[in-house]
């Protein structure tokens, strides 16, 4: 991507006014996450990255991509300012 991940995500959600809202899926999805074991917490930048999804900012594949791009990197511990 020819900017950062992080500065990209949020420079969409600040353009289109989306904010991230739970629905009874993502609640469902937590129980079910929990009850398997799992500690899954998405960060607010995925939950954001869904909510351009949901508001059809982006395309599913955009919405892989981005979530990708920004978790490649977070686990790698790359700052996203340095990529």
């Amino acid at each position: 991507m020819s900017q950062p991940t992080r500065n990209r995500i949020i420079e969409l959600v600040s353009r289109h006014c989306v904010r991230y809202q739970p629905t009874a899926a993502d609640d469902l999805a937590d129980t079910a996450t929990a009850l398997a074991g799992d500690t899954v917490r998405p960060d607010d930048l995925e939950n954001l990255v869904v909510a351009l999804k949901r508001a059809r900012v982006i395309s599913g594949a955009e919405m892989v991509a981005l979530l990708s791009d920004y978790l490649n990197k977070k686990h790698q511990g790359i700052n996203d300012n340095d990529a």
